[in-house]
């Protein structure tokens, strides 16, 4: 399907994850070909969380074999819960691509609820940025050695997402990565306070220069102030002025009300959803 899912399942289940055996199972035709398979993984085994995986061959969809997949999944992670953390609060999830609402629906039939949204957007780079300014904001290039005064940024910006707060050995290491572009990188200044920062590294191949903005925030105390928008105008202005052709972002959101006006100011377009 070239879907953006076999892709995300990838990266979950390349990482260390632990699978228990019995929440793995695969459904065979009459013929012994794998047509159906689920499974779930504990990504943090000290945090009782399970993601739910699974798919149907093209041949054998609109049979109901996904649902029941799904449906059997959630009893088998309860029963496995009942057997291995007895009396614990147990969180189920799955991802549902956009676009094709099949999962979504099944999901939300059987007691699933819309948590979050993650965008894909790109920026064709070929056409002129238009530059954005906030009233008493300055919005610079990143400067190295304030590297820990963005972390602590960045974790008080994600705090109330329950994310896990990023530690100062996993940020160096992602600053110091050969494809991390700081003259691309911005941080919004209040006076000499942080408020806000846009990380971004190099893709792409073959001589085509591709920015991606990975990751993006502003502090709480600072929203709905189109700090976002000056932010990502200078690293696109950035990107372009260095020879990129596209540049892209990831958006994690409750709803998809702040996407309009990235889009609509700054040109960029949703290439995936989830």
């Amino acid at each position: 399907d070239n879907s953006v899912l076999t892709g995300l399942g990838a990266e979950f289940t390349g990482q260390d994850t632990h699978v228990p055996a019995a929440l793995a199972v695969g459904g065979w035709d009459p013929y012994d070909s794998l047509s159906a398979y689920g499974l779930a993984y504990q990504p943090d085994e000290s945090v009782l969380k399970l993601h739910l995986l699974g798919g149907v061959h093209p041949v054998h969809r609109h049979m109901s074999v996904g649902s029941s997949l799904l449906r059997w999944q959630v009893e088998r992670s309860i029963a496995w819960r009942d057997e291995v953390h007895p009396g614990q609060d147990l969180t189920l999830c799955c991802h549902a691509e956009t676009g094709r609402p099949g999962l979504e629906r099944a999901a939300l039939a059987i007691g699933f609820t819309l948590e979050r949204y993650y965008y894909d957007l790109h920026r064709d780079l070929g056409s002129p940025i238009p530059e954005r300014t906030v009233d008493g904001v300055r919005v610079v290039s990143f400067p190295p050695e304030r590297s820990d005064d963005v972390r602590r940024v960045h974790n008080r910006a994600f705090a109330n997402l329950g994310s896990a707060e990023v530690s100062p050995e996993q940020w160096g290491a992602r600053i110091e990565d050969p494809a991390f572009r700081p003259e691309w990188s911005s941080i919004a200044l209040v006076g000499e306070r942080i408020v806000g920062y846009a990380l971004c590294v190099e893709e792409g191949e073959a001589g085509q220069r591709v920015g991606w903005t990975e990751r993006f925030g502003v502090d709480p105390d600072h929203r709905r102030r189109d700090i976002a928008l000056a932010l990502l105008s200078r690293s696109l202005r950035a990107m372009r002025a260095d020879g990129c052709v596209e540049a892209g972002i990831g958006i994690d959101t409750p709803d998809s009300l702040g996407l309009a006006r990235i889009g609509e100011d700054l040109g960029y377009t949703t290439r995936d959803a989830v």
